[in-house]
């Protein structure tokens, strides 16, 4: 029994070293050189997220202790209950969810239907709509801050929701459009739709049922982009909505750093930082296939 167990693991062995044997050492040399960058890579990004959740459950003194502390020496769970008793952190989760869904399903809609009009269309002004809508992502988002403020204001829409997504959606608009206009013109060929409106289809009845199936991906692609973007937003929601437990996740883990929390109540601020962190990346987790195919193939044309 030991010798027929032993087999397979001796003969994968003598096959591995058959393969380094074979290689040149130029390959071998560069191998090596990617795994060690790979490696150094992983732990750049990963590093700082490890800090983060062990710190959320570790006593502060361990967080400050020196030499670091990298494994908690008891798991507890005080932290997270410390950070909901002195922040609303699930009401700050709330109001990022409504703000961040309502600006990613409103933004979809519009960019899906203004994408498939310009992916289908002909028209006089096509091309120059086309500029303008590449020439505002040129802009830089920090030269927008005055114009918008004051314009959001004297909406009287400071300090409410509907500010505050009218301004996720108009920032994701530009990017959306072109996206789905690239993802209509690859995904989904014109020959589709002719295919339908022989058979009877209205134009926007072959739209439903025909292109919008295929094109699902590239516009849930969209969907998840514009919800990150808004969720994962600190400025503009500092900016536009500030007021009490009106705050976003983002807004609310900042102001409860600047009043001291993030010295004296580090495994707390730790544990809302993880808190805000979870819903994005489970949704980023479910719908990974969706954002990466659609992403790559709207961004090649045949």
């Amino acid at each position: 029994m030991t010798l027929t167990a032993s087999q397979p693991t001796a003969s994968s062995t003598n096959r591995f070293f058959r393969r380094l044997s074979s290689m040149s050492r130029a390959d071998l040399v560069m191998r090596v050189l990617i795994l060690v960058v790979t490696v150094a890579l992983l732990a750049y990004i990963l590093l700082p997220v490890w800090w983060m959740v062990k710190s959320s459950f570790q006593t502060n003194t361990e967080i400050r202790a020196l030499p670091p502390v990298w494994f908690p020496s008891e798991w507890s769970i005080q932290p997270y209950i410390n950070a909901n008793r002195l922040i609303p952190v699930w009401r700050y989760v709330g109001n990022s969810l409504l703000v961040s869904f309502s600006a990613a399903f409103i933004a979809t809609i519009i960019a899906t239907f203004a994408a498939y009009v310009l992916a289908r269309f002909r028209f006089p002004g096509a091309t120059a709509i086309l500029a303008i809508i590449l020439l505002t992502n040129l802009i830089p988002a920090i030269t927008r801050v005055f114009p918008i403020y004051f314009l959001i204001q004297d909406m009287g829409l400071l300090n409410n929701y509907i500010g505050l997504i009218l301004a996720y959606v108009g920032f994701s608009l530009p990017f959306s459009v072109l996206m789905l206009r690239g993802y209509f013109e690859t995904a989904a060929p014109p020959e589709l739709e002719e295919a339908a409106l022989m058979d009877g289809c209205s134009y926007f009845s072959a739209f439903w049922r025909i292109i919008l199936p295929v094109t699902l991906p590239g516009i849930m692609a969209v969907a998840i982009f514009t919800f990150l973007n808004a969720w994962n937003d600190f400025m503009w929601a500092s900016l536009l909505l500030n007021e009490g437990d009106m705050k976003t996740i983002q807004v609310g883990i900042g102001d409860f750093a600047q009043e001291g929390g993030g010295v004296q109540y580090v495994n707390a601020f730790m544990a809302a930082c993880v808190i805000g962190t979870v819903p994005a990346l489970v949704l980023f987790v479910f719908v990974q296939r969706w954002l990466v195919g659609g992403l790559t193939a709207g961004s090649v044309k045949t």
